[in-house]
């Protein structure tokens, strides 16, 4: 299970961070792995929905696949979650997400080198600053890419092609991904695969249209809180009843 969460972790940050590493480059594996995605995406304005299919070898019951919409645009990005709907069958019956906490929007801005979480529903954000690059141990893992043919991707002509990325210990990443030549190469397809499982990830409904620059601000008159604790903790205190 800890190697699928891996390939979890990953593909996840293919995506909600690639502004991130494109702002860090390589100086750590994750990033590495991801400085080519970055790349393309930093150069194109896209929004998509993106869907994550995890699939474990042996589970009693299938897990729930996981959604969001993804907005790029000149290297900015925007995530925005429903957390409701990805709890719901889990929480069926039991009140579901804690009101107030069921969207999540996370705004990536490398050009300020800040993260933007925010709670549209609380009308509340906080700021979070991104790791400077040079704080790292400076290690380049080993990145070998190896086309293994084309292959259509719903109606997309794409270059199938297995990344490997080697650290300095030895640990290998291997990721699957189908990049589409009419987006410049960008994956709209991925898997990650480990012995406990699979994690896929697709791309759906791809428009090339810029987003407003607005969707990559904090929103006009929210709350600004000093951290994501302090932020879920006045929503909890505001559900609270007032003592006699």
């Amino acid at each position: 299970m800890k190697k699928l969460l891996i390939g979890v972790l990953t593909a996840g940050l293919i995506v909600s961070m690639c502004g991130i590493a494109s702002a860090q480059g390589s100086a750590n594996p994750a990033s590495a792995a991801m400085d080519r995605i970055s790349k393309i995406l930093s150069q194109k304005s896209l929004t998509a929905r993106v869907v994550m299919i995890p699939t474990v070898k042996g589970a009693d019951s299938k897990i729930p696949q996981m959604e969001f919409l993804m907005m790029m645009s000149k290297g900015k990005s925007r995530m925005e979650m429903d957390m409701t709907k990805m709890m719901g069958s889990a929480h069926a019956g039991k009140g579901g997400a804690m009101p107030g906490l069921g969207r999540m929007v996370t705004i990536a801005r490398p050009d300020k080198k800040v993260v933007y979480q925010v709670m549209p529903d609380l009308n509340a954000y906080c700021e979070m600053a991104i790791p400077d690059a040079s704080a790292g141990s400076g290690e380049v893992p080993k990145v070998d890419r190896k086309v293994e043919g084309t292959e259509m991707v719903d109606k997309y002509k794409c270059q199938k092609v297995l990344t490997t990325v080697t650290a300095k210990d030895g640990t290998k990443v291997e990721v699957m991904t189908w990049e589409a030549k009419e987006f410049g190469g960008l994956p709209i397809k991925m898997e990650t695969e480990t012995p406990e499982g699979k994690m896929t990830m697709l791309f759906k409904d791809i428009k090339t249209d810029t987003p407003a620059a607005s969707l990559f601000e904090p929103p006009a008159g929210a709350t600004k809180y000093a951290s994501m604790q302090e932020m879920m903790m006045s929503n909890v205190m505001k559900m609270m009843p007032p003592q006699e």
